[in-house]
């Protein structure tokens, strides 16, 4: 081998020896994590984690061989956070916090979002895990609209249930602040209002409006099994639980100052429906208001401003939601229980009894009057031939008018201070008299 050669072949050796010695010292970097080039990207965002922005990379992290630039944490993940992020000790915790998975909702070193979330808002985080919340909900409460999952939980942990950051009902009235104060100002409160709002409203959303879990009447008969019972079987059903609002027609789902949580008192309410005709399966319905205005002399249920006292509110088997039985034809057959509903006041004597000097004034002498009329066959008269059940200008509350058919049938009642007089469009002028009998011609 030449002489060149040979320096030629030293100088490629010693080239190589050079470049495997340089390939195996340690790298020099300068500057410290964040801007030596290699993770300047966690100080450029809006959120930066405090350790970070200081360049003490070392407080989490532990260099552990400098040739490899390899680090391990300082400390169980779990208890590197907590050794800066003092937990405070709960009954119900986040099962991320529980298990030390920290980095599971937060970015150790820098964010986008405030708190170093890992998603643009806790909605959009949580939602990661706990997406079947508000699927496909056609409404939504206003905090999980807006994103705002933590107003009333706690993401690490709660002595509270679902992580609230205080008892159900004391959460929904932080916000609710008009409901709490109506609720304890009102002398009658329906108890899942008193005991909390998620018995009848989801706080996350729902299909219904108001967050409701069902609509009503399905959402109150949940509960009230008795009503709903009664409304299944009803032959004769009240249009205020199956039109509009529902329940909500009559009662205050929260609290009122009337007993049964009405919305007003017994009349006002009714008049606030039946202050105009209304059509119903077996007929219009008078304007009851305007009768009641119209017509001063009241029937004793409506004087005592109770119209519970003749109507079942929720359904029954009778005419007219009637409690008890009463015909509801102008003739019919007499039989004491087709007037069980009259003589829950009214003494049946009334008009069983053909002669009678006390049972009734309406007689001709002792002649009883109301038997002559009911007792007949088939055509006996009902109470409606001839009585306003609600109200009349007219003493006991003789009409001045009936429907018979479809003409409004006159009565031309006369009272007299020992009797009266009536000449109707079913029959002549007859006169009675209690003290001196009237012989009518017939």
């Amino acid at each position: 081998m030449t002489i060149s050669r040979v320096c030629i072949a030293v100088a490629i050796m010693l080239t190589a020896a050079g470049l495997n010695a340089v390939a195996q010292s340690p790298p020099k970097y300068k500057g410290n994590c964040t801007d030596a080039g290699c993770h300047d990207g966690y100080a450029r965002k809006p959120v930066v984690h405090d350790p970070v922005s200081q360049d003490s990379c070392d407080a989490c992290h532990e260099e552990k061989d400098t040739a490899q630039h390899k680090f391990e944490f300082a400390e169980d993940a779990a208890e590197l956070c907590e050794s800066c992020h003092d937990e405070q000790e709960s009954k119900v915790r986040h099962d991320p916090a529980a298990n030390g998975e920290c980095v599971a909702c937060h970015d150790p070193h820098a964010s986008d979002t405030k708190n170093l979330l890992r998603a643009r808002t806790d909605a959009e985080l949580c939602g990661e895990c706990h997406d079947e919340v508000t699927e496909d909900l056609a409404y939504l409460h206003g905090p999980v609209a807006a994103g705002a999952c933590t107003v009333c939980h706690d993401p690490h942990g709660s002595d509270h249930s679902a992580m609230l950051l205080a008892p159900e009902k004391d959460v929904c009235e932080g916000c609710h602040t008009r409901m709490q104060a109506r609720i304890q100002g009102e002398t009658v409160k329906h108890a899942p209002a008193g005991e909390g709002c998620t018995s009848c409203h989801n706080p996350h959303g729902a299909d219904n409006r108001m967050n409701l879990t069902e609509e009503a009447p399905e959402l109150c008969v949940d509960c009230h099994d008795d009503i709903g019972d009664l409304m299944e079987e009803a032959n004769v059903t009240h249009d205020a639980l199956t039109t509009g609002r529902s329940c909500a027609n009559c009662h205050d789902p929260h609290a009122s100052n009337v007993g049964g949580l009405l919305l007003a008192e017994s009349m006002d309410l009714c008049l606030s429906c039946h202050d105009k005709p209304l059509n119903s399966g077996d007929g219009e319905l008078s304007d009851i208001k305007a009768l009641l205005a119209e017509n001063k002399n009241h029937h004793g249920p409506i004087q005592q401003q109770d119209c519970s006292g003749c109507h079942t509110a929720h359904g029954g088997e009778h005419f007219r939601l009637l409690t008890e039985a009463y015909p509801a034809e102008f003739y019919a057959p007499f039989a004491e229980e087709r007037y069980a509903l009259c003589f829950d006041c009214h003494e049946s004597d009334l008009v069983k009894e053909a002669e009678t000097d006390e049972a009734t004034n309406f007689r001709n002498g002792e002649q009883n009057l109301h038997h002559l009329h009911v007792h007949r066959t088939p055509k006996g008269r009902t109470c409606r031939a001839c009585h306003s059940t609600h109200a009349s200008r007219q003493p006991r509350h003789i009409a001045e008018s009936v429907r018979f058919a479809s003409w409004d049938l006159p009565l031309n009642f006369q009272k007299t201070e020992t009797g009266g007089a009536c000449q109707p469009g079913c029959h002549r002028l007859y006169r009675y008299d209690r003290t001196s009998v009237i012989a009518n011609v017939r």
